[in-house]
């Protein structure tokens, strides 16, 4: 089942099994996580930190930005989570993901040049809207 909401769990530990539908967040540890909400059942973790994922709240409302991309699992969804809704993508193409993950070691190596080596997070969002993510960004407007 797609799951087409999601309720924010502020936690200091992850449980065992994630529950689908509750997006789980432990700052202290600097980590989202949920089940896959194309509804297949895999456990998504997420990094919290500038060069990857972060969470805007407002009140009991959240966003993870930038968008999930499944691309390693067999469903290979791709999905944004924006005021606890979950926002459907279309497919991408090997060369579509290809060119994100491509994107996105750009992404890590300029911010491994302005933090420093000990930083090496990798990123999720591009300083700028090229290639797949302006198509990604002009859709979801």
């Amino acid at each position: 089942m797609k799951i087409q909401r999601i309720k924010p769990l502020d936690v200091e530990q992850f449980p065992v099994v994630l529950e689908e539908g509750v997006l789980y967040i432990s700052e202290p540890c600097e980590l989202a996580a949920h089940k896959c909400c194309c509804g297949c059942g895999e456990d998504v973790i997420t990094p919290l930190n500038p060069a990857r994922w972060r969470i805007v709240r407002s009140g009991e409302v959240v966003s993870l930005i930038p968008s999930v991309g499944n691309w390693k699992f067999a469903c290979r969804s791709h999905y944004w989570i924006r005021s606890n809704q979950v926002i459907q993508s279309f497919d991408l193409t090997d060369d579509e993901v290809a060119e994100v993950f491509e994107e996105d070691r750009q992404d890590r190596d300029r911010y491994i040049a302005t933090r420093g080596p000990q930083d090496n997070g990798v990123p999720g969002e591009s300083s700028g809207l090229t290639g797949v993510r302006r198509r990604w960004f002009g859709w979801l407007r």
